[in-house]
């Protein structure tokens, strides 16, 4: 290899092995925004790299591929949404919190496959899937030790119940390890061995990789993922076929390692147990089946709580398919579906245990493309997937002598269309979707690398290229540095908010600000610059500071308007404004009105969402609204008829206005049928009986 390959095959053995482990607690999202970065990091360099060999030894270097087309038609798709997108820097940057699938993270996945396949040979990429594994092994270890109590105390999750190790969720840590798992078995199977029982008992090579894939399958028990499970079913099914249909000739070689890989899986799901099945020690204990019942699944909101979580998925995917058919060219914009939702979420969301969450995602990556890049983004993504898929077969029904390494690519590949179908891709199984294909291609063309022609003196004009292109890539350093420093000092000024300091906290969200001043969330979010702000006229008001107090109450209201002014389609943004104006009506009851106003305008973007209607409903009756008041609540009701809270309120204006018929209803509904125990309730009803 030549330097510059060298250096890119060093890098991307970095962005493989770091990827999957990075996380930075002092961030506002400990997982997925490190490592979004780092791929931005990453991708600079080894582009810089590129540029650079091509300029020193003075040609186009650039390997064609069946791809090409597919990912130039994915991403001009993309590109086209963002341009349409109702926030354009959301779909650039990504939605604040998950940050991977915006179009630079696009921009970005498609320049690492073609540096891969452009820079990239058969022994190193080899070389590189083992570097993957040696990473997925470091992660699987942590889970494990996560399962038995390791950092039990660091995370608000019930983490021992359901572990997400490096990854932050225990489906992206499942759909991540479920694609790995078959690399494991074909570099077993492809081990120069007679596969007797005397030459696999003698092969430590063997029974390392063998411990390995007992450890990322064991990782998956514990991360009890039913959309992991459902890959990892697909997978097994579709290596093992393809590989027994590949080698029929030598059908019965195979099958020793084969029955003790099958044994171990058991075996694990027998010592272990799943969420369907006990452990053999809770069966023997005979208590079982209750035990399988009652245990705690300990997942996200998606995944646990009164609401069985496929019930969920299919509401959430009803709301995503109103979105298409409204927007079925290019949808509402890339990764904007936490504003587009919401206009068409559907009634029946509300009686949910989840209805009052935020769903940044659709919880299927194929209808959150159509709902944000609409037809056409959803078909270019398909069709790279159909190309795909083609370029694996083909390369298993070829003379290469990686052709069995691609067909494990392609089972691992196949898998994670199958958790995405659950779920949506994030950082590390979206590298695995792109560079998956490019590492099955350059086995494809096990080809040398050619003679190190940098060694040629450069020219002037060389050297200029050469300051043109690391100067660009050190100004995209820089400003990727600012883009994390801004991040780390938003959630410095966040923590600060919860803590009760604001004064301390404007500082922060200040200098934030100044490094990323179109970021919407660092003016309006939950405890961003507004709230400190709010919280400093509220102290100043208790003191009788009065004309402080208005001032910083103005710097307030500014600094939400900013926020929705930034991001008109943000819904949550509203959520606080409105907040902000309840929180400093005791200064001007006039900002009653404002948070009316707000609320009114919130619903047109929200119109099932309940608890948008509660809070009018109560601005309403603090105005003197009566009217208006008990409309709203009767709506509130209507949408969520288990709202103990709107119940209540609707029964107090009731009782306001001499209606206590009605009031008792609403009362006896509550004991009723939501909260029997409700001691509001009961002494209310006593006191109008």
């Amino acid at each position: 290899m030549s330097i510059f390959e060298k250096i890119n095959f060093w890098l991307f053995g970095a962005l493989l092995f770091l990827v999957p482990l990075i996380l930075w607690p002092y961030t506002s999202e400990v997982f997925e925004f490190n490592k979004m970065v780092l791929v931005y990091f990453l991708t600079v360099l080894i582009s810089a790299n590129w540029v650079a060999r091509m300029i020193l030894e003075k040609k186009f270097i650039f390997r064609r591929t069946i791809l090409d087309i597919p990912l130039l038609t994915f991403a001009g798709t993309q590109l086209a949404s963002t341009l349409l997108s109702i926030d354009p820097l959301t779909s650039w940057l990504g939605y604040y919190s998950r940050f991977n699938g915006g179009m630079l993270s696009v921009i970005c996945y498609t320049l690492l496959y073609w540096a891969f396949v452009s820079n990239i040979h058969a022994k190193g990429a080899i070389k590189l899937v083992y570097v993957t594994l040696a990473s997925a092994a470091l992660v699987a270890i942590y889970g494990v030790l996560e399962h038995f109590g390791i950092d039990k105390n660091v995370w608000v999750q019930d983490v021992q119940s359901r572990v997400f190790s490096t990854l932050g969720q225990p489906n992206w840590l499942a759909a991540w390890l479920v694609a790995l798992i078959p690399v494991t078995w074909v570099l077993m199977l492809e081990l120069k061995l007679n596969f007797t029982p005397k030459s696999i008992v003698r092969s430590g090579h063997f029974w390392l990789l063998f411990s390995l894939s007992s450890l990322l399958f064991w990782t998956l028990i514990f991360s009890k993922s039913r959309s992991g499970f459902a890959g990892f079913g697909v997978t097994y099914l579709l290596f093992w076929a393809s590989y027994f249909w590949a080698n029929k000739a030598e059908f019965k070689k195979y099958l020793a390692p084969f029955a003790i890989i099958s044994s171990s899986l058991l075996a694990i799901c027998l010592i272990s147990g799943t969420q369907w099945t006990p452990s053999i020690g809770k069966l023997l204990s005979r208590s079982a089946n209750t035990q399988a019942q009652t245990a705690p699944s300990g997942g996200t909101a998606l995944e646990t709580g009164g609401t069985e979580s496929g019930t969920i998925r299919k509401i959430v995917w009803k709301g995503a398919a109103q979105v298409w058919l409204h927007y079925p060219v290019f949808g509402t914009g890339v990764e904007t579906f936490a504003y587009s939702y919401y206009l068409y979420r559907p009634a029946e969301h509300n009686m949910t245990s989840e209805w009052n969450f935020i769903y940044n995602k659709a919880h299927n990556e194929y209808l959150n493309f159509a709902a944000n890049s609409g037809t056409v983004g959803l078909l270019s993504y398909l069709v790279l997937i159909g190309f795909t898929i083609f370029f694996f077969v083909k390369l298993t029904k070829g003379n290469s002598n990686f052709k069995s390494l691609g067909l494990a690519l392609l089972a691992g590949y196949v898998s994670l269309l199958v958790t995405n179908f659950f779920g949506f891709s994030v950082v590390p199984t979206q590298l695995q979707l792109f560079l998956f294909p490019a590492i099955a291609f350059a086995f494809a063309n096990d080809q040398p690398a050619g003679p190190d022609e940098r060694l040629k003196k450069s020219d002037g004009t060389q050297k200029f290229f050469l300051f043109i292109t690391f100067g660009c890539g050190l100004i995209i350093v820089f400003a990727l540095g600012k883009y994390w420093n801004a991040d780390r000092l938003y959630a410095s000024g966040v923590g600060l908010n919860t803590m009760g300091k604001p004064d301390v906290a404007i500082n922060y969200l200040t200098r934030a600000i100044n490094l990323q001043p179109n970021q919407a969330v660092y003016y309006g979010g939950e405890r961003g610059l507004a709230y400190s702000y709010t919280n400093i006229a509220l102290a100043l008001n208790q003191q009788k500071d009065i004309d402080q107090a208005a001032q910083f109450s103005e710097n307030a209201i500014a600094t939400v308007n900013k926020a929705v002014a930034l991001s008109p389609a943000n819904i949550n943004l509203k959520r606080v404004r409105f907040g902000i104006f309840i929180m400093l009506s005791p200064i001007d009851p006039n900002y009653l009105i404002e948070a009316k106003d707000t609320l009114e305008d919130a619903i047109l973007q929200a119109p099932t969402d309940a608890k948008l209607f509660y809070n009018l409903g109560l601005v309403y009756a603090r105005t003197g609204q009566v009217d208006r008041a008990m409309e709203v609540l009767k709506k509130t009701i209507e949408l969520k008829p288990d709202y103990k809270e709107a119940r209540l309120a609707y029964a107090f204006v009731l009782i306001d206005e001499k209606q206590n018929v009605e009031a008792r209803k609403q009362l006896e509904y509550i004991l009723t049928n939501i909260d029997p125990a409700d001691s509001l309730s009961k002494q209310t009803l006593e006191s109008i009986k």
